[in-house]
């Protein structure tokens, strides 16, 4: 579901200085890539490998793609900066652009030599009398020999675009966290359209209570799609109801979620993501066995006390490895931890499913 294409990196430029986080969605990135490993957690059979590191003044990463040569790509929540991990090291790929202003979600086309991704305004810009101005949200795609900016698309309705997944043939399918509906973009259309709304897309409350459709992912069929809510912690298969239309129906799960995100498929079929965790705190990746089947999902905890992960990754070459974007937003949202400094590195975080 993840199409890959190859880049040309230009060089990194370093941004420092921590800038003023108006209050946010609980979303938020981080990555890092390194080689040695760490004590294997037996009971979920899963191996812990050292993170990689991101350069600083790179803050809250989240959206993280892969090209073809293994060479990572990481955006952050507040930033429209995309940087590269890969054997060359760390490098800047995209040209600065006032268009973007966030990465929380990245995906490569490779038939478009495109890097897609989406930039809602969580940081917005302060204003002289201290209030915060947030621009509208829209995503955008980046020239992947230059990463310029060749295209941006403010979503409809004052919509927030969040995550997106990419299908064989290029189109795009995104998740609208204020609005309950899923938004697509066939190859070549100038502009968005619905593909199915459904009032069961929205998650009821305040707070991350509010927050709606996050993660979404290309099931192991091609066709049905797997989106989660992120405030009510369910997840919904939206499949052809065999008239040409699609329908959403609500997965049983063995166990509920705590925030679900970052949406990936694995080679067996089996839906892989993190569970932010925001109020207890205790994020995790994890693992719906076999998600459109019929009968309670067996819903599997891979790895826990990770500080409120957003994204995920499967690699390439590598099916057994799987590389999670740790936000460390815990110090603003998690009530347990509100006050404490934020990370001074953040980290894409490695693990080895055996």
């Amino acid at each position: 579901m993840q199409n890959l294409t190859s880049r040309k990196s230009i060089g990194w430029q370093a941004v420092c200085g921590r800038s003023r986080l108006a209050p946010l969605p609980a979303l938020a990135l981080a990555l890092a890539l390194s080689l040695g490993a760490a004590p294997a957690t037996e009971a979920a059979q899963v191996e812990v490998l050292d993170p990689i590191a991101l350069p600083s003044g790179f803050l809250y990463p989240n959206g993280i793609t892969q090209a073809p040569d293994g060479t990572l790509f990481v955006g952050s929540v507040v930033s429209g900066e995309v940087v590269t991990l890969g054997d060359r090291g760390v490098a800047r790929f995209d040209a600065e652009d006032p268009s973007v202003f966030a990465g929380t979600s990245l995906r490569m086309d490779a038939n478009a030599r495109r890097l897609w991704g989406s930039s809602p305004d969580f940081l917005g810009v302060e204003q002289a009398d201290g209030s915060i101005h947030r621009r509208a949200h829209r995503i955008f795609a980046r020239d992947v020999d230059t990463g310029a900016v060749d295209l941006v698309m403010l979503v409809p309705d004052a919509g927030f675009a969040n995550d997106i997944a990419i299908g064989a043939d290029g189109t795009l399918f995104i998740t609208d966290t204020s609005i309950p509906r899923i938004l697509t973009l066939p190859p070549g259309a100038n502009r968005l359209s619905v593909l199915l709304w459904d009032g069961r897309l929205a998650s009821d409350g305040e707070g991350v209570d509010s927050i709606g459709a996050a993660g979404i992912a290309i099931a192991a069929d091609g066709q049905s799609l797997l989106v989660g809510l992120y405030g009510a912690g369910t997840v919904f298969a939206i499949e052809d109801s065999g008239s040409g239309n699609m329908e959403a129906r609500p997965l049983e799960l063995q166990r509920p979620l705590e925030n679900p995100d970052g949406f990936t498929v694995d080679r067996n079929g089996d839906l892989l993501l993190v569970e932010g965790a925001v109020t207890s705190g205790d994020g995790r990746l994890t693992r719906i066995v076999d998600p459109l089947a019929a009968g309670p999902r067996p819903v599997e905890t891979l790895v826990d006390d990770l500080d409120i992960p957003v994204n995920l990754l499967i690699d390439a070459a590598d099916p057994s490895l799987v590389y999670v974007t740790e936000s460390g937003l815990g110090h603003r949202f998690t009530d347990s931890r509100r006050g404490e400094t934020p990370p001074e590195v953040f980290y894409v975080r490695r693990y080895r499913l055996n």
